[in-house]
């Protein structure tokens, strides 16, 4: 398995979502080739370590990102 530092020329976080709507960043993010996984503020989260995973961070509603999403 990869590290963050490791990947090989891929983004490994993605500021520009931050206030973007949630189904926009899904977007996005599948279009990188990479899951997106949705989930609100203090949502508990396995922690294990997937260079295809972005979590991203939406507003209590599910609407809106709050956070920088990143890979892992």
């Amino acid at each position: 398995m990869f590290s963050q530092s490791e990947l090989p020329n891929q983004q490994s976080s993605f500021p520009e979502l931050v206030g973007r709507s949630a189904q926009e960043a899904v977007s996005y993010i599948s279009a990188k080739g990479l899951t997106p996984v949705l989930m609100k503020p203090n949502q508990p989260a396995t922690m294990d370590y997937r260079t295809d995973r972005v979590r991203i961070v939406t507003d209590p509603s599910g609407s809106v990102v709050l956070q920088t999403p990143v890979i892992g």
